[in-house]
């Protein structure tokens, strides 16, 4: 045998991780996949001693376990879950995320993958007991939707042997590859495209979170423009109405040529001051509940697209786990112009 290449005979198994354990093979194999059906007590015990004995799965009975395990589901082929993160049961779904969700979907049918929706809240979104589910039902990778607010997993999860995408900046710890809007250079090219048609001061009315779940890209090209003074975040705890007053109170202080929007109480207010905005433009940064109002589109569709072919290529070279070097794929926007703004997305 060549000097440096181990011996086959060498190689730590289950049966030896067993026979060390006092447990038998099956307890052996479920516990290092987390398997709920192990006591959380003894997997973590076996884990611990498996890399006492330094034991590494062969990657190639990996695969070809991976791959049996994936013939047991419903549709016979490897799977991938999607996992959304409301807060709750009773949380209306939102229309970007349904579209990221939906684009994530189409594209896996596209690409043979099996594809399960899993709502958060069913688990109380406790990671933990969700990858023990994903892991059970022998999924592969994990698209993370958006949730509603920044949130960080506690560092207990165990995210080892399965592939994750995010399709969000919300998700601060731990960081996966991404893929998410180009919300930096988007609101770069539309604060050009209206600077063409002489406008000189800009008004954004955003959610008070707004700023956080988007790791502060849009604000960043509005202050590059010298724009950030008039930034309204507008708090979540006040009521309907104070929320409108406050937005009149900005609006006459600044006196816009422009309003941009990416926020409910702002589009209310847009709509309820329909008149009165006939010489300003306003735009929405995102999808719009008014027809006739241009927005800037992030393409949620495309995002899930592209987020699919990302997962598709780690689990086929079995990339899983937390990465170490983190990379974002980013998706350039659309605009949608209503009657009203006249503009080339091309200029």
């Amino acid at each position: 045998m060549a000097r440096g290449i181990p011996s086959v005979r060498n190689r730590i198994g289950l049966r030896d991780i067993a026979a060390a354990a006092g447990v038998s093979v099956m307890a052996v194999s479920l516990a290092l996949r987390d398997n709920p059906k192990i006591s959380q007590a003894t997997r973590e015990r076996i884990h611990r001693l498996a890399d006492k004995l330094g034991y590494h799965p062969d990657p190639e009975i990996t695969r070809l376990m991976r791959l049996l395990r994936s013939s047991r589901t419903r549709e016979g082929r490897t799977s991938m879950a999607i996992v959304d993160l409301y807060r709750s049961r009773d949380d209306p779904e939102d229309g970007y995320i349904a579209q990221i969700r939906q684009g994530a979907a189409t594209r896996a049918k596209q690409l043979g993958l099996g594809v399960t929706m899993i709502r958060g809240a069913d688990y109380k979104n406790n990671f933990k007991q969700i990858l023990n589910v994903i892991r059970a039902r022998g999924l592969e990778g994990v698209i993370l939707l958006p949730p509603l607010t920044p949130l960080s997993f506690e560092s207990a999860v165990d995210w080892r042997n399965v592939s994750v995408v995010a399709t969000t900046n919300s998700i601060l710890a731990p960081r996966f590859h991404s893929v998410v809007p180009h919300q930096f250079a988007n609101m770069m090219r539309l604060i050009e495209l209206t600077k063409q048609r002489r406008h000189k001061v800009i008004v954004s009315i955003f959610d008070e979170t707004f700023d956080d779940r988007t790791a502060h890209h849009f604000t960043a090209a509005l202050n590059w423009h010298d724009q950030g003074e008039r930034i309204l975040k507008v708090p979540a705890e006040l009521s309907p109405a104070g929320k409108l007053a406050r937005i009149d109170q900005w609006i006459a202080r600044h006196r816009p040529d422009v309003i941009f929007i990416q926020s409910a109480a702002g589009e209310d207010w847009a709509m309820a001051r329909k008149r009165a905005l006939r010489k300003i433009e306003v735009i929405r940064l995102g999808m719009s509940k008014a027809g006739d109002m241009p927005y800037l589109d992030e393409r949620p569709d495309h995002v899930g697209s592209a987020a699919t072919d990302l997962l598709a290529g780690m689990m086929y070279y079995h990339e899983t786990g937390v990465p170490a070097h983190p990379r974002t794929t980013m998706i350039d926007c659309e605009f949608r112009f209503g009657r009203r703004l006249k503009l080339s997305a091309a200029t």
